[in-house]
C-alpha cells in the first residue's frame, strides 16, 4: 500500500460488474456516464459479466459504451461472456468475442499502472465455458494464470498499492444471495497474501460488498461492485466508487433507483499495524 504524499492526489477508481449488455439497465446506465463525467476517476474498472449472452451485439454494444468515458477502463471477462447458445464455441473458443470486442481495455495477464506507480492493477480469468460440474457459472482459479497476475503485479516500490481484479468472490460474501464456490479460491488468497495484494476486485453476486480477509500472510479486502441490470437481487442497480487517499482505501455504494443517486459510505480500511484493531466495516 502507498506510504502517501502530502501533494499526491487521491486515486479514484468507478468499480463495475455485472453490466449484461442484453439485460441492461438504461437508467443505471447513463447515471454511471454522469457521475463519471462528474468526478472524473482514474478508471472504470469492469469486473466481468459485460453481457448476457456472449453475442456480439451485446459485445459491440458494451465496447461502445466503454468508449464513451473520457478515462481508462479496465476490463476482466465474467461467465456470461462466453457464447451461451453456441456449444462448440463454449467448449474451444470460450473468450474469442470478448478478447476481439475487449481488445485494448482487457486486463487479464497485463499491469495498469496509475498514478506514476503507486496503484497496481492485475487482470485474472475466473470464469469458464463449461466445467466438469453442476453450475456452470462458478469460478476457477488456474493457479498459473494467478501466478501471471501476481508477477506482474510484485514490481514497483513497495508502498504501491496491488490490486487483483477477476468476476468472481474468491470466498463466498457473507451476505451473498446466491451459493458462490471459487474452485481453489482460498489456496489462491494465501498466494494472494504473500505477495503483498492488498485488494480483491470482483463481482458476480449483483450485490455490492466489502469483507476484510485475514490470513497467515497479512490482511487484505475483497470488494464486489453491484449491478447494471434488470436482473436484481436484493440491492438495486448499482456501482462503486473507491478512493485511495495515502495509506486508507474508501468505497462508496451507489445505489441508482428511479433516477437518483443515493451515496453510502460503506467500508474504510487501513491495512492494520501491531497494536491497532482491525479493518473497520462501516
Amino acid at each position: 500500500m502507498s506510504d502517501g504524499k502530502l501533494n499526491a492526489k487521491p486515486v479514484r477508481l468507478i468499480h463495475l460488474s455485472d453490466v449484461h449488455f442484453g439485460a441492461e439497465n438504461a437508467e443505471a446506465l447513463k447515471a454511471v456516464e454522469d457521475f463519471a463525467a462528474h468526478v472524473k476517476p482514474d478508471a472504470i474498472v469492469v469486473a466481468g459479466d459485460l453481457t448476457q449472452n456472449g453475442r456480439r451485439r451485446e459485445f459491440a454494444a458494451a465496447r461502445d459504451w466503454l468508449q464513451r468515458f473520457s478515462g481508462r477502463s479496465i476490463v476482466t471477462p465474467g461467465n456470461h461472456d462466453t457464447p451461451t447458445y453456441l456449444l462448440h464455441a463454449r467448449l474451444f473458443r470460450p473468450f474469442d468475442r470478448y478478447k476481439e470486442y475487449m481488445a485494448g481495455f482487457d486486463s487479464v495477464g497485463k499491469l495498469v499502472e496509475l498514478a506514476d506507480g503507486r496503484v497496481r492493477i492485475a487482470g485474472m480469468n475466473t470464469a469458464r465455458g463449461v466445467q466438469a460440474r453442476r453450475n456452470w457459472a462458478d469460478g476457477v482459479v488456474d493457479m498459473d494464470d494467478l501466478d501471471i497476475a501476481l508477477e506482474k503485479l510484485a514490481g514497483g516500490p513497495a508502498s504501491a498499492w496491488r490490486i487483483l481484479l477477476c468476476h468472481h468472490p474468491l470466498v463466498e460474501p457473507g451476505h451473498s444471495q446466491i451459493a458462490v464456490s471459487t474452485h481453489r479460491g482460498k489456496e489462491a488468497l494465501d498466494r494472494i497474501a504473500r505477495a503483498r495484494v492488498d485488494a480483491v476486485l470482483t463481482g458476480h453476486i449483483h450485490d455490492a460488498f466489502a469483507s476484510p480477509i485475514e490470513t497467515a500472510a497479512r490482511p487484505m479486502v475483497q470488494m464486489g461492485a453491484g449491478t447494471l441490470s434488470t436482473r436484481l437481487r436484493s440491492t438495486p442497480p448499482s456501482f462503486c466508487v473507491i478512493e485511495i487517499d495515502g495509506d486508507t482505501m474508501v468505497q462508496q455504494i451507489v445505489h441508482v433507483e428511479d433516477g437518483a443517486l443515493e451515496i453510502l459510505r460503506n467500508y474504510v480500511w487501513s491495512p492494520p499495524v501491531a497494536g491497532t484493531v482491525a479493518p473497520d466495516v462501516r
